[in-house]
């Protein structure tokens, strides 16, 4: 794992520590009126949950997604912006792609780079699939349970 990696990792972490000591400082956001905002639906055969947020959720996260490019001039890698990629509690890069509706499924990557704010992949997700790069940190948060009690 490069620096960049091993930094975007620890400070992962920290976030996702934070966020759980931070949670019972206010308000438990599991539900709101009695509505669970985030469901996870096992993926048969994996070990992944696709993440299914309500509407509300949705909007309150402001969760926006960007497709996946080709970087030009790089010999076919693929380009996500930063803000699309996560790291899981073990340090491995993933993101979050939108398979229907309110729908989030975390995709393994192969990072080859980082440049400009932008991650050069080996491969993950293909040209044109939409991933998550805005809330990609507290949807990954919802799938591990942090926060929660």
């Amino acid at each position: 794992m490069g620096r960049q990696q091993t930094v975007a990792a620890a400070v992962l972490v920290l976030v996702l520590a934070g966020g759980a000591v931070l949670a019972g400082c206010g308000p438990k956001a599991e539900k709101v009126n009695g509505v669970q905002p985030a469901t996870l639906v096992a993926v048969p055969g994996s070990t992944l949950h696709r993440v299914v947020l309500t509407p509300e959720a949705v909007s309150r996260l402001a969760v926006a997604t960007t497709p996946v490019l080709r970087a030009t001039g790089s010999g076919g890698l693929l380009r996500i912006p930063e803000t699309a990629l996560v790291y899981d509690p073990e340090g491995r890069p993933w993101t979050y792609t939108v398979p229907a509706p309110r729908t989030y499924l975390r995709v393994a990557v192969v990072v080859d780079r980082t440049e400009n704010g932008q991650v050069l992949l080996r491969s993950g997700p293909p040209a044109g699939t939409p991933v998550v790069d805005v809330a990609a940190p507290e949807l990954l948060g919802a799938e591990y349970g942090v926060g929660e009690e």
